[in-house]
């Protein structure tokens, strides 16, 4: 490569969280392909680099999700959905499959296709890719919380991957709109909670969920805390249990059994005993319009609980950036992962946010380098 640049191109990736290090990883891949060095970039974090992706999967790292189809796959994201088409259309859920492997990650698929490293392992996810990053040269890890524009005015590039926690100010600084940051994937309170069953666990048709001392918590409620992440407290939910025409059909052969029994087949015991109160009731002396009401949870929510919380719903605003993250307001900045007003579903959802954001991000930048400094190849 003949460069015309004479100066030190200077980078600041700042956060260095699973989007804010893939980026910094293929950014210092992409321009070691093209043998440009001159060169340094800055990966600022005010803690310990990947500490974030440690707790991810319950410790095992839900890497990604294998749907195929990418209109499928960004409908499991409340907020950003459309934006992320083009940024799976250019990374997709595969093509990181194929980096983590190139780094030493296998990884394997679920029955509910969601894939794991085969180490099952998110320790093993957080050092390969550490790793990774610290056998480019040209990289400096800065022990430092970035607060303001002004501290990165040195920098000829600027990625802000802070992720959506204590971002609002940094991204303030730089004239952006953030949108506010709110839980979302979080265990929710309830009404009148001393009356279910603490402790115990529901498969209904909507999905699986647990009561708990103050609420309700598990994959369900994560996704309902998701969906309703804007939703002024408190509000109502429903939630379908069972099949409301089978536990009729079960009425009308055993019509001198017990309602409780019955119901029993088809949720837990004693969660049959909170919705139909007399336990020595037999069926048929059960209305239709009553076994249907059985069939249904209905719950008012309070406010969001402490436990579960994975990722905030808010964050950049989407209209005040391009398909490549990059700010339409200051001409050497970009934004990717959950710092942009996008989050998803429980699923490995929102690490493929982080992923494909990160190399699309990567991509652009170094684009940016060979046009903005004249590099010729």
């Amino acid at each position: 490569m003949v460069q015309s640049y004479q100066s030190k191109i200077k980078i600041a990736v700042v956060g260095a969280g699973p989007s804010g290090v893939y980026c910094a990883v293929n950014i210092l891949g992409m321009l070691s392909e093209i043998k440009f060095a001159n060169f340094e970039l800055d990966l600022f974090d005010k803690g310990q680099v990947l500490r974030t992706i440690l707790p991810t999967g319950n410790g095992r790292c839900n890497i990604t999700n294998a749907i195929d189809d990418i209109k499928e796959f960004a409908k499991n994201y409340p907020r950003g959905e459309k934006f992320l088409y083009s940024l799976f259309s250019r990374h997709s859920n595969f093509d990181s499959i194929d980096f983590f492997k190139s780094i030493g990650i296998d990884t394997v698929c679920e029955s509910d296709s969601r894939i794991f490293p085969k180490s099952q392992s998110a320790k093993d996810v957080r050092n390969k890719l550490f790793s990774k990053l610290k056998s480019f040269k040209n990289v400096n890890l800065i022990n430092k919380k970035i607060s303001s524009k002004n501290e990165l005015k040195n920098y000829d590039i600027v990625v802000i991957c802070t992720g959506s926690r204590g971002s609002e100010t940094l991204i303030k600084s730089f004239g952006h709109k953030c949108v506010e940051f709110k839980k979302a994937l979080c265990a929710l309170k309830i009404e009148n909670a001393s009356l279910y069953p603490k402790g115990v666990s529901v498969k209904s048709l909507d999905g699986d969920f647990i009561f708990t001392k103050d609420g309700i918590s598990g994959p369900l409620v994560f996704k309902i805390s998701s969906i309703n992440a804007y939703k002024e407290f408190p509000y109502n939910i429903a939630i379908n249990l069972f099949d409301s025409e089978e536990l009729i059909k079960a009425c009308k052969e055993f019509p001198k059994k017990s309602i409780l029994n019955l119901l029993s087949n088809f949720i837990p015991k004693s969660l049959a005993l909170v919705l139909i109160g007399d336990e020595n009731k037999k069926a048929a002396e059960v209305s239709n319009k009553k076994l249907i009401s059985y069939s249904k949870l209905n719950l008012r929510v309070i406010s969001t609980a402490s436990m579960g919380e994975i990722v905030n719903a808010g964050g950049v605003d989407l209209n005040e950036l391009d398909k490549d993250c990059k700010s339409r307001l200051q001409d050497n900045l970009w934004f990717c992962g959950e710092v942009m007003n996008i989050d998803g579903f429980c699923g490995g959802f929102n690490l493929q946010n982080c992923w494909s954001s990160g190399y699309v991000v990567a991509k652009s930048v170094v684009s940016f380098i060979i046009k903005k400094y004249g590099l010729e190849l």
